[in-house]
């Protein structure tokens, strides 16, 4: 998706305003979805990082452990889940860094997030 300048200097103040908040942000910029914002949100911390500047740490959510899932660990369920299907015991030995239960909480998450993007019969 492309930004314009206009649309990228409205995401970097409401970014500095709402850090890593999407929905508010998306707001801001008033002509992307949430979607499209984290994703540009996302490479745009990637490229903070590159240059060494400082990146805000992703808030705690409430509940479970308050921490993101890592690329990693994403994959590792993706290989758990292609391998032993929905016996979250047996994924989250794969994924080593999570209980079967967070396991299961994401694997709900995930599926919800493909029904969403249409891609509901990969499930």
């Amino acid at each position: 998706v492309h930004w314009t300048p206009d649309e990228h200097e409205r995401f970097v103040t409401a970014f500095t305003l709402y850090p890593r908040k999407w929905k508010k942000i998306a707001e801001y910029v008033g002509t992307k979805t949430t979607e499209q914002t984290k994703g540009h949100g996302v490479c745009y911390l990637k490229q903070l990082e590159r240059e060494g500047k400082a990146v805000p740490p992703p808030e705690k959510r409430r509940g479970g452990t308050g921490e993101y899932w890592t690329a990693e660990e994403h994959e590792r369920f993706l290989d758990g889940l292609s391998t032993h299907g929905r016996q979250w015991v047996e994924v989250a030995k794969v994924v080593r860094t999570r209980t079967s239960e967070q396991v299961r909480n994401h694997a709900e998450k995930y599926f919800k997030q493909l029904e969403r993007e249409g891609k509901g019969h990969l499930i």
